[in-house]
């Protein structure tokens, strides 16, 4: 726990914003909406009143306790609390990619552009180098690249502070239309900051003297330019710009709409998707589900309204890949085995264990094809290890979840005019989608049954087009291209879409 003494003059402005001016920052992944329950604090001093919002997150102990919500709590004058220590900034980010799988499966040239932290940049002179940045909604990667051959040799990565106005581009969206620009702004270019002077290449990411390459989705690259937002969350969702342009001394690479970004279009020339003739899916399993079907001519996108509790959002006992974060469950007999993050004491559960939590509990029969937990713990959530459970609302995130990704599969094939036996491969991408165990995954039904045998996790791709392309700026060519054959299709306007939503809603193992 850590102690914090503030005083707050205005009493119009909650906790949470007063905290954040302050430099604290606090999870919200609900965007300050009094929703997710996550940015909890301790009054050592007499507590606010509790109004009925809190009371629905927080139990009556807890609020006899002096716990309240920061979001929905306004205090007039100095106070003194507890905070605890969430420690968002040991989040396990992917940072590498996968190299080895694609060539086994003979995509070309996938040697060459490796991205993998395996060695130290300290004492390297810098020359023929320069800096790949995957700057994602929760984490931020930074590589080290030779341009000779697109190698990364030192990678670090740290949390996008951007995260307490919210987990997912909605939230921060908003926040930036709600006059949070600027301040959005300074958070990512204080992180890349940080990032540059871990790797000993500057105090500051505006005096890096070697090309800096950000790859990232298109309300991030907004955010990180100070552009507008405005058309980014009122329709018809336009952006200021999605080119492949410069912005200081950065070069920002090209994304596809508002919400198929500069990320995804790495991702396909990552894995060579717009060089093959045979027909491949790439879904980026991360805050946002955005995913997209095709070859060298044709490529149609989409991005999936999925939430955050692939991520550890919205789910009551949830939070980011932490140390001490539940990621594999196993249940057997009545026995529940379960493994963490850095094999510490469990706090809490992460993005796989609860996909793994899902489909162990379908397997048991705990839960049923609907989503029924079992009386039994229908009340208290089932247990899995000291104070931490999983409930029936967070089953019910999962379905949602689960359903609008399998829905988005399935009308990019339709769209596509093919079945999935004519599917070559299904990369995943992402930290998540990196980690994720992809027979549960079909198990839960957000993964297609008949594509199991072709998956292949890759791990951070974005990085890896944003190395590709510090090696090789001729690349620019295959972005444009990628650009150029690249279709979006709105899911929301998709007359099969609430159908298929619907339908995989429910657990079929």
């Amino acid at each position: 726990m850590k102690k914090i003494e503030t005083r707050i003059n205005d009493k119009s402005k909650s906790l949470l914003d007063a905290l954040r001016e302050d430099g604290h920052f606090l999870p919200a992944y609900c965007g300050g909406r009094g929703t997710c329950g996550k940015c909890k604090v301790r009054f050592l001093t007499e507590a606010p009143k509790a109004d009925d919002r809190q009371q629905s997150c927080l139990s009556n102990q807890e609020i006899e306790d002096g716990w309240r919500l920061a979001c929905l709590t306004y205090v007039d004058g100095s106070c003194v609390m507890e905070v605890p220590d969430y420690r968002e900034d040991e989040i396990a980010a992917a940072d590498s990619f996968a190299a080895d799988e694609l060539a086994a499966i003979g995509s070309p040239d996938v040697n060459a552009n490796r991205a993998a932290a395996d060695s130290t940049g300290h004492g390297h002179s810098f020359e023929g180098t320069a800096l790949a940045i995957d700057l994602g909604t929760t984490t931020i990667a930074a590589s080290l690249v030779n341009i000779s051959d697109g190698a990364a040799f030192h990678t670090v990565t740290c949390l996008n502070h951007q995260r307490s106005y919210g987990a997912d581009v909605l939230s921060r969206i908003d926040a930036a239309n709600k006059g949070e620009g600027r301040r959005l702004q300074g958070l990512v270019m204080d992180d890349l900051s940080y990032l540059c002077r871990q790797l000993g290449i500057a105090e500051q990411i505006q005096d890096v003297n070697i090309p800096v390459i950000i790859s990232g989705n298109t309300t991030m690259e907004h955010l990180l330019q100070g552009l507008s937002c405005q058309g980014l969350g009122l329709y018809p969702f336009t952006p200021v710009d999605i080119s492949l342009h410069s912005y200081g001394n950065m070069t920002i690479l090209p994304g596809i709409s508002t919400y198929v970004g500069a990320d995804i279009v790495s991702g396909i020339l990552a894995c060579d998707i717009d060089r093959r003739e045979q027909v491949s899916i790439l879904v980026d399993l991360g805050t946002n589900g955005e995913m997209l079907i095709g070859n060298k001519d044709r490529i149609l996108a989409t991005s999936t309204a999925a939430g955050p509790a692939f991520e550890g959002g919205n789910i009551s006992c949830g939070l980011a890949g932490i140390p001490g974060a539940i990621d594999t469950v196993h249940i057997e007999d009545g026995q529940t085995r379960i493994t963490t993050i850095a094999g510490s004491a469990p706090v809490g559960i992460c993005g796989t264990g609860v996909l793994e939590t899902v489909y162990e509990l379908v397997k048991e029969e705990i839960v049923d094809e609907t989503g029924l937990l079992d009386d039994a713990w229908f009340e208290e959530g089932y247990p899995l290890a000291e104070g931490i459970t999983f409930s029936a609302k967070d089953i019910r995130e999962v379905q949602l979840a689960k359903s609008a990704i399998r829905a988005g599969i399935e009308i990019l094939l339709v769209s596509y005019g093919i079945t999935y036996d004519q599917v070559d491969r299904l990369y995943l991408a992402g930290g998540f989608g990196q980690k994720i165990n992809c027979h549960k995954a079909v198990g839960i039904g957000m993964l297609p049954e008949e594509l199991a045998d072709r998956i292949v996790a890759v791990g951070n791709s974005s990085m890896n087009g944003a190395c590709m392309f510090a090696a090789n700026p001729e690349l620019a060519d295959r972005f444009h291209h990628i650009t150029e054959i690249s279709e979006e299709i709105n899911l929301s306007n998709h007359k099969l879409f609430n159908d298929l939503y619907l339908e995989h809603m429910f657990f079929y193992l």
